[in-house]
């Protein structure tokens, strides 16, 4: 690659920076003409994500966009994390995205971070799919996307999954049980099987760095799935479902104790409950 197509490709890669951190969301046809005028060979996959976010494209649940990037364009879409985090900091004054984006392209950066800021970013874009569209006839393979192991195929799932049932919580505290199952009817399958089947967890855990904060991956993933899986459960219990309700107990996390620490306030209840189920 010659000099010249490699700054374009930094400076475009910068523009694109500041136009995302104005609008993370990427919806409106404003910020698809200003992606548009920032393509590059380099870029064009990033801008394409962008573009099927923005639009909610059912696209993004192909291999397309769910496939594992390149090491280099990952690092791309961490440039992009960085300089929206920069231009939203209250700790610090900005300082010019061209430092940032240097400063990021030249730190050797997490693989598992990396992979995580990349399935996070589209997450938005499948989960606004998700309030007008019936997603159940998607299966999400994890052998399929190039992942090479347990700890990778996790960070997409829960990538997927906790973007799109972070709404149970809500719909849990309103007493909203039917429109609850009602999505839990519309969801994906993960290698064939119910999203509450997949319980692939036993990888080490790492620490995860959102937004000016540290924390266990575990703790911050896990602890979601948890609680999709309280309001999936307490759903079914208010409709007195109990064959379901025994099917979705037994066949997930919600029955494997080693988990119960990363529960959060729900460790008590799910240990007693296991208690319960071995007599």
């Amino acid at each position: 690659m010659s000099f010249g197509q490699e700054k374009a490709d930094f400076d475009n890669l910068v523009k694109l920076g500041e136009i995302y951190s104005k609008n993370v969301n990427a919806t409106g046809d404003e910020f698809k003409k200003e992606a548009e005028k920032l393509r590059t060979p380099e870029l064009n996959h990033i801008i394409d994500a962008l573009i099927a976010i923005g639009e909610g494209d059912k696209k993004l649940l192909t291999k397309e966009f769910l496939s594992k990037p390149s090491e280099k364009e990952l690092k791309y879409w961490y440039v992009l994390r960085e300089i929206h985090y920069n231009n939203q900091s209250e700790k610090s004054e900005p300082r010019p995205s061209e430092e940032i984006a240097k400063e990021t392209l030249e730190t050797e950066i997490d693989s598992r971070w990396l992979l995580d800021n990349y399935y996070y970013r589209i997450r938005g874009g499948i989960a606004k799919m998700f309030n007008d569209k019936n997603l159940s006839k998607y299966n999400i393979d994890l052998n399929n996307y190039g992942l090479e192991n347990e700890t990778e195929k996790a960070i997409l799932f829960f990538a997927i999954t906790n973007s799109l049932t972070q709404r149970f919580r809500v719909l849990q505290m309103m007493k909203n049980y039917d429109k609850l199952l009602e999505f839990v009817d519309k969801l994906p399958t993960f290698n064939r099987k119910p999203y509450y089947e997949y319980t692939s967890f036993d990888f080490e855990d790492f620490e995860w760095i959102g937004y000016e904060k540290t924390e266990s991956y575990k703790d911050r993933h896990l602890g979601s799935l948890f609680l999709a899986l309280n309001g999936h459960f307490s759903a079914l219990a208010e409709k007195e479902k109990t064959d379901e309700m025994r099917n979705l107990y037994f066949n997930s996390i919600l029955f494997i104790a080693e988990y119960f620490k990363y529960s959060g306030g729900m460790e008590n209840d799910l240990q007693e409950l296991y208690n319960q189920s071995q007599k």
